[in-house]
């Protein structure tokens, strides 16, 4: 990640960042073998995918709806987190 100009976050070394020169940024959160990607700018998070399927043995799910346990619902209102399943399972 360093070597594609992605910074290690101090806070939480699972966390790259990568500021864009519009003043946007690219991040990526990468924990055991889960991958989410994220940002402003489709071309760069199409061109970071297509260098990490390059590299390593991996595979997109697409749009993002659960990650670490959290699901993950999209609308017109926003994006939506929650935790049901994994409160009902508590139950």
């Amino acid at each position: 990640m360093k070597s594609q100009g992605y910074k290690q976050s101090n806070a939480d070394y699972n966390l790259f960042i990568k500021d864009n020169s519009c003043g946007g940024m690219t991040i990526l959160i990468a924990y055991v073998n889960d991958i989410l990607i994220t940002g402003d700018d489709t071309n760069k998070i199409q061109n970071l995918s297509k260098n990490l399927l390059q590299e390593f043995h991996i595979k997109s799910l697409g749009r993002l709806r659960y990650f670490l346990g959290i699901e993950v619902t999209h609308s017109k209102e926003g994006i939506f987190i929650s935790q049901h399943k994994y409160t009902v399972d508590l139950l």
